[in-house]
């Protein structure tokens, strides 16, 4: 699978759950809700790192990749 497959295969995942996202909304399942949230803001953000050519870490917590500094 080449970097722009893989980059376009997690944009995809994280529109599904984003799709999914008010269904557990609309059982009132608000634990659900943030849990799910917070996939697709990972799938969506390791999506855009590697089409920007950045290799996402091998773990769930990207935040050290976001630092400000340069």
């Amino acid at each position: 699978m080449t970097t722009q497959s893989l980059s376009q295969s997690y944009l995809i995942k994280a529109a599904k759950r984003l799709h999914a996202l008010d269904t557990v909304m609309s059982i009132e399942s608000y634990s659900d809700v943030v849990r799910e949230a917070k996939e697709v803001v990972e799938l969506a953000l390791k999506g855009i790192l590697r089409q920007i050519g950045i290799e996402p870490p091998k773990q769930h917590d990207v935040v050290n990749l976001l630092s400000t500094e340069t």
